[in-house]
């Protein structure tokens, strides 16, 4: 398993950001460790400090499974406030990242210690999206975190409260997809008040995760275009069929649809009708109170943005519902009347 460069390290990072919808803003030469960015993401900016290295076999033969990272050129790490310092390495093999909680690692010894993570661990992560993995380290235990590219931008809001679970972090992945139910017996069976408390906070990462889960999921449903317009270039958000601010909204996948910006707020404000069986109108009446207003530029221009219908996904589990899709305009205004004459 060759090494990878630390500028190509450094594009893997910065493509992964960017594709799950942030703005990324070097600050320092992307050849030179440690990476330093500014990201900007849904009102959220923060700085990081990136280490990475390459992830390769662990090097002993009696452990095959042993995967790690060599911290080569580096004496120590210095945590700076306002900063998030974060340490891990790419997986070439799995198509993953591994991270460890810098804070475990601000003084290691001379001669290129590593870091290690089990292979079982970075496939996990490749099929759900991430994995944790409790190892028995010289100091104690100690948590890795493998972690899909699709969601490194959940990654760095929640790793230090999930580094700070402990050794329940380890079970976090079998929580993914885990009932309401489920999760309070999960928290219950903990021997302590602690260690309910550390479980709960678990559960809360896991939501953050399942919320996470919906973007890169709908857009890679969509093929990373518009839905209307078929464009890409990273101009597309996954907009919710059944608005978040329903009751009934969920974060699946087939309650999204892959829109560019200025028509998912057109979408959001009622303007632009997404009907059952993938059929597009605009809301007339919405249209002539604009007009009254003399809001109506570049309505031509909109118009002309907008298909009779939508291109729909080819796996038929992420297709809308045409109750979602009803649901979904009657959460947004559209009246039995606006429908009638979308539908003449």
């Amino acid at each position: 398993m060759p090494g990878i460069r630390f500028d190509k390290l450094a594009e893997k990072f910065t493509d992964a950001l960017e594709l799950a919808g942030a703005t990324v803003l070097l600050a320092g030469m992307p050849d030179t460790r440690p990476l330093t960015l500014g990201v900007v993401s849904e009102g959220e900016t923060f700085r990081l400090e990136v280490f990475l290295w390459a992830v390769t076999f662990g090097g002993r033969k009696s452990l095959p499974d042993e995967r790690r990272i060599q911290l080569t050129n580096v004496d120590r790490f210095t945590l700076k406030a306002g900063v998030k310092t974060i340490l891990g390495g790419w997986s070439d093999e799995e198509g993953v990242f591994a991270f460890w909680d810098v804070r475990r690692h601000l003084q290691f010894s001379a001669g290129s210690p590593s870091l290690q993570i089990s292979v079982n661990t970075l496939r996990r992560a490749a099929a759900v999206g991430f994995a944790p993995e409790l190892r028995d380290v010289r100091e104690g235990k100690e948590t890795a975190i493998a972690v899909h590219p699709d969601y490194l931008l959940w990654y760095l809001r929640e790793y230090e409260r999930l580094y700070d679970c402990g050794p329940e972090a380890s079970e976090a992945t079998g929580l993914v997809d885990a009932e309401p139910e489920a999760e309070r017996e999960f928290i219950d069976s903990g021997r302590s008040d602690v260690e309910q408390s550390r479980r709960h906070q678990v559960v809360s990462v896991v939501r953050h995760f399942r919320e996470a889960r919906f973007r890169p999921m709908v857009l890679r449903a969509y093929g990373f275009r518009c839905a209307l317009t078929d464009v890409a270039l990273r101009l597309v958000d996954a907009a919710h069929v059944v608005p978040v601010s329903e009751p009934t909204s969920t974060d699946e996948p087939r309650n999204g649809v892959a829109l560019n910006p200025l028509l998912h707020r057109a979408y959001d404000a009622g303007l632009l009708g997404l009907l059952p069986g993938g059929r597009t109108a605009i809301n007339e009446r919405l249209l002539s109170g604009l007009k009254r207003h003399k809001l109506d530029a570049g309505l031509g221009v909109f118009r002309g943005m907008v298909p009779r219908t939508m291109r729909m996904p080819t796996s038929p589990e992420f297709v809308p519902p045409d109750d979602y899709l009803l649901r979904g305009l009657r959460a947004r205004g559209w009246t039995d009347e606006d429908l009638r004459l979308a539908s003449a």
